[in-house]
């Protein structure tokens, strides 16, 4: 009792510490930019998983005005990929700001009047060397990121991504520009596209562009310059929602783009029940992760697809090897397979069974949060009271480390308290 009380009490200490950077998700992070010569601060948000997939690696999204829109952005991004699954596990980073002026000077490109004098000109170019000769870099040897990356901005932001893909293309894989500011000075940045814009045949590109209810933005003009001159290795589209206004439009727009951007990550399960074999579901996301350069697990849904199509064809029996075969070409994925195996031993032969497949790899999983729980769940099915009180302790101790959701340390707090006789 006395172990469980000190344990809520440091649960109580970490989560409770006031922040030094006001109401923001993940990790604050300050920066010496060379580039712009002072201290700049990025956000950073990990996948839910980060801690538990020590191998897998995570495309990058970059937002620019970062502390504006993180907040919002990050829990779109928790609902469609960490829990969703609709696309992959991805990184992000806020592109913090230092006031409107400073900000809006950074996002206008070169050769355009700033909108508070028209005797300075924009520095976005300096901004995007910012980003790329030093933001990637840091992020890249810092975490696990995957080489591919994708870059947001609405508003005078989307104007910035805009001036990105224009002057240096290959700075990044996808580009996502809402509703962009490009009638600032008076749609400059069309004739700058009309000039310059060039993709490189051996990076192609992609472009997101989206609008509001909003007239008079400039955007149908830049979606003509790319109708007439068609560049090659740049896919585009646009999406316009009528229902959304300059604000609200944000999310969504982000939420779309990266739908469509990953769309071949999702599949429905009507599909699933029409794919083969279970060897087409591996090959196909195997096709997927060597398009965009990343690895990660299999989403939930088709390794349950897979355990449903080994017990209905009894073929259960062979379920080690092709864990083992598929491990091979998916490390990642181990994992998930040999849980969702004993979740389904489990079910149709016993919690033994469940258990000693959980086991098995306990040494390689005891920093998974939900290996750890899922063995506790077995001894408590087993009537082992006292061990599976032991494991739930043991997973409160890694979410706390992890700094797990709290909806998952809600889950372990209510299993030590049932399980405390």
């Amino acid at each position: 009792m006395l172990k469980r009380l000190l344990l809520s009490f440091c649960f109580l200490y970490i989560f409770t510490a006031p922040s030094a950077f006001g109401n923001m998700l993940g990790q604050r992070i300050e920066i010496d930019s060379q580039i712009l010569g002072e201290e700049r601060a990025l956000q950073i948000l990990l996948p839910e998983n980060y801690q538990a997939d020590k191998t897998a690696t995570y495309p990058v999204i970059y937002l620019m005005d970062g502390d504006y829109n993180f907040n919002a952005v990050a829990g779109m991004l928790d609902l469609l990929a960490n829990k969703g699954q609709r696309i992959p596990d991805v990184i992000l980073v806020g592109i913090a700001d230092k006031g409107t002026q400073s900000y809006r000077t950074y996002m206008t490109p070169n050769a355009i009047s700033t909108l508070h004098d028209k005797n300075v000109k924009g520095q976005a170019n300096k901004f995007l060397s910012y980003l790329t000769d030093e933001v990637q870099p840091y992020i890249d040897k810092k975490y696990r990121t995957a080489q591919h990356s994708t870059i947001v901005g609405h508003s005078m932001g989307g104007l910035f991504v805009l001036n990105a893909l224009i002057e240096q293309p290959t700075s990044f894989n996808n580009y996502v520009a809402i509703s962009p500011s490009v009638w600032l000075d008076e749609n400059a940045i069309v004739n700058h596209a009309k000039k310059k814009l060039s993709i490189d045949d051996e990076h192609p590109v992609s472009l997101f562009l989206s609008l509001g209810d909003e007239t008079q933005m400039g955007q149908y003009d830049f979606i003509n310059v790319l109708d007439l001159t068609q560049p090659a290795n740049l896919t585009w589209s646009f999406k316009h929602y009528p229902d959304e206004n300059h604000n609200s439009v944000g999310v969504i727009s982000i939420r779309d783009s990266l739908k469509t951007l990953f769309n071949d990550w999702y599949i429905s399960e009507k599909h699933l029940s029409t794919m083969k074999s279970s060897d087409d579901i591996v090959n196909h996301y195997l096709q997927v992760m060597t398009k965009f350069s990343f690895q990660q697990s299999l989403p939930s849904a088709s390794i349950k697809t897979i355990m449903r199509n080994h017990y209905r064809q009894k073929k259960q029996q062979n379920l080690p090897a092709f864990i083992n075969k598929a491990s091979q070409s998916l490390p990642e994925s181990k994992r998930s397979l040999i849980s969702m195996q004993a979740s389904y031993a489990g079910h149709f032969d016993s919690p033994a069974a469940e258990l000693a497949l959980l086991k098995s790899v306990e040494v390689e999983y005891k920093h998974v949060i939900e290996h750890i729980k899922s063995i506790a769940n077995s001894y408590e099915n087993l009537g082992d009271i006292k061990t599976a009180h032991h494991y739930y302790q043991r997973a409160l101790v890694v979410a706390m480390q992890q700094k797990a959701q709290q909806w998952q340390l809600n889950i372990i707090n209510a299993k030590i308290n049932a399980t405390d006789k």
